[in-house]
């Protein structure tokens, strides 16, 4: 109760997360808000509606996202870590094994790490590198908290109350900013929208930034060298977290049993913040918020007024949310021209992607009538030119179509509709 009043609580929060990870401040903020959750309801029609914040590390290699996931399902109660590469469907949710009951072999469920992590965080790495049917299973983990099993003749529902951290890999490296993220990580978009948060963790080379960084890692290793050679070698306070692992999983698990509720005041800023985006949202095809984002905002809010000890979600809580929500959404949402487009999260295709394949579709068609063997890529080119569209745009679209089975290439640089 005491902690909770300081000024400067949050901040000590973030800080206390990772704290040999230099920078990442929105991110650790959104890490931070994902350890208190939000408050789980249940609705009048008996439906119930989850508190738990879901939240996607993607970005590129060597940026620090396992330790993130480690140092989290360490730092929560009922954390579990599992990493993606080497877990199957029924190492998330549950196992059927055979086992000696009283004398007679019988068939029972061993809990996966879905099940284990009940009212805590599930911290899955690697989510990239799962199957398929494995990564379905997480499915109704993420949005019903719960695990129907049907296996060896068991019949049975089981518990997974957690919060998901995931990390992944964009397939090709690098992140790129401007591209849908389901095309450049093997996700498929239900699963990538069930995340209430998507960070995308860019290594930019950056002079003072990048000396900062090093600086750090270096005098990191120096301290850890003094402290081996002399045991009563104190650190600087700036590398010693200003919260313990321990105490911050105690206050965690108090805060928890507050359920703060909505006051007005934050309603309406939560309100008029997805009204503006909405209203702003570019282009008629473009969708640049959901009501998916707006419970988001919600949950986001609870949980730092839950951080707080507060009863009550204030402005400042819901400004806390408006704040990360916007960061995510710039990062991972946002245009080259400026605007916000969800689709490049929710589905496998963006608005501006949608137009451009309609435009080049219309072209071919037409085309491949004019001509005997096809549409002549230089025509489609030149006609796309003309409807505005660049050359790379077109021809990066010429390939994607191929490669989906919508066209073909009869002969080299001409195109026909399968």
């Amino acid at each position: 109760m005491e902690t909770s009043k300081d000024p400067r609580l949050f901040s000590k929060m973030v800080n206390s997360i990772a704290p040999s990870i230099q920078g990442m401040k929105m991110i650790k903020t959104g890490l931070a808000l994902q350890l208190f959750s939000g408050v789980k309801k249940k609705t009048p029609d008996g439906s119930n509606v989850r508190g738990d914040i879901h939240i996607l590390l993607v970005g590129d290699p060597g940026t620090a996202k396992s330790q993130l996931l480690r140092y989290i399902s360490d730092l929560t109660p009922r954390g579990m870590y599992a990493s993606g590469k080497g877990t199957t469907g029924a190492g998330l949710t549950a196992a059927a094994v055979r086992e000696e009951v009283m004398g007679e072999s019988q068939w029972i469920l061993e809990a996966g790490t879905l099940v284990l992590a009940d009212n805590g965080i599930a911290a899955v790495d690697e989510l990239d590198k799962m199957r398929d049917e494995d990564r379905s299973a997480m499915h109704e983990a993420m949005e019903q908290q719960s695990i129907s099993v049907a296996k060896a003749g068991i019949n049975a529902r089981l518990n997974s109350r957690c919060a998901v951290l995931g990390a992944a890999n964009p397939e090709y490296g690098r992140f790129e900013k401007h591209e849908n993220i389901s095309q450049q990580i093997k996700l498929p978009p239900p699963l990538i929208s069930r995340f209430d948060l998507i960070f995308a963790i860019m290594d930019k080379p950056d002079q003072e930034k990048d000396r900062d960084i090093a600086q750090h890692i270096l005098e990191l290793h120096q301290v850890g060298e003094k402290m081996i050679n002399d045991d009563t070698y104190e650190p600087e306070k700036r590398f010693v977290p200003p919260f313990e692992k321990e105490f911050l999983k105690k206050y965690v698990s108090y805060a928890k049993t507050v359920n703060p509720i909505m006051t007005d005041e934050s309603r309406d800023r939560l309100e008029k913040f997805y009204l503006d985006i909405r209203a702003g949202g570019g282009s008629e095809d473009s969708i640049p918020i959901t009501a998916r984002q707006l419970e988001s905002l919600v949950r986001l809010s609870e949980a730092s007024a839950r951080a707080h000890l507060r009863r009550m979600v204030t402005k400042e809580d819901a400004k806390r949310a408006i704040n990360v929500t916007r960061y995510f959404l710039n990062e991972v949402a946002s245009t080259s021209e400026g605007g916000l487009d969800i689709d490049f999260v929710a589905s496998e295709v963006s608005s501006s992607e949608r137009t451009i394949m309609h435009d080049i579709r219309d072209v071919i068609k037409e085309l491949q009538q004019l001509h005997e063997g096809g549409a002549p890529e230089d025509e489609i080119i030149e006609r796309g030119e003309k409807a505005g569209i660049s050359p790379d745009n077109i021809r990066k679209e010429l390939e994607k179509m191929r490669r989906n089975g919508q066209i073909y290439s009869p002969s080299p640089g001409k195109y026909r509709f399968s």
